[in-house]
């Protein structure tokens, strides 16, 4: 049962995704697409966005399609010095976190500007993200036993010196969980031409919130993850 909910919730997302570009198609063959990579304070991603045709010069509207990391602000690595060449762990964590979704953005051009100067324009974004959760395992050293391969609970937050560090990143792929949220944005996005290309460089804030949380550390509020992000990309009409 569990596993076919989440097959749903994977196949709504993906279908969305589809939809909302075969729309963007559907109006005009001659799109702006353009695709780049981004930066936050918890975490990094890359992007691929379809600008709508305009209407008014001084406002653009665009979907955009994204998969980023999400960490916790409260996430700290460590290292346990009682073991010779311990791996940086983080105390207390239980998932490593992720997204991917689609949003939508109203770009507004801000002052005047002529042919050849970058233009500047303040953007609102909204759009649903689906969380992605993996099982963070760490190494942990239990007196008389063989090194247990586990995922940490509250009683080991009080067992640290037992803790030996994180495993492979890779352990837990096999494992992902999911809960469905939403993204909110504010942004200032500058645009440039340089030849047959045009350039993209935004900034803004960003919050995502899950209703269900997007379980990351223990004892911890996993709900909403407030960001301040930077991404740039370059575009070309199709």
């Amino acid at each position: 049962m569990v596993i076919v909910i989440k097959v749903n919730i994977i196949s709504l997302f993906f279908t969305f995704f589809f939809f909302s570009f075969l729309c963007v198609n559907a109006q005009d063959r001659s799109i702006e697409l353009s695709g780049g990579i981004n930066a936050s304070t918890n975490g990094y991603g890359i992007y691929f966005q379809s600008f709508l045709p305009e209407e008014n010069p001084k406002i653009k509207s665009s979907i955009t399609l994204y998969s980023h990391t999400i960490k916790h602000a409260q996430e700290a690595r460590i290292k346990n010095e009682k073991y010779i060449n311990p791996n940086p762990y983080v105390l207390g964590k239980i998932n490593a976190g992720g997204g991917f979704g689609i949003d939508f953005t109203l770009h507004r051009q801000m002052g005047s500007h002529q042919s050849n100067s970058p233009k500047l324009f303040l953007g609102t974004t909204i759009g649903p993200i689906l969380g992605v959760m993996k099982p963070y395992y760490i190494s942990f050293d239990k007196p008389g036993e063989p090194n247990q391969i586990v995922i940490q609970n509250e009683d080991m937050l009080y067992k640290q010196d037992s803790i030996i560090g994180s495993v492979v990143w890779t352990k837990g792929l096999s494992e992902l969980s999911y809960t469905p949220g939403i993204h909110f944005d504010l942004n200032l996005l500058i645009r440039w031409k340089n030849y047959n290309r045009t350039q993209n460089w935004q900034n803004g804030i960003r919050i995502n919130y899950f209703p269900k949380g997007l379980n990351i550390l223990l004892k911890a509020k996993n709900y909403t993850f407030l960001s301040i992000y930077t991404q740039y990309g370059l575009s070309s009409k199709k």
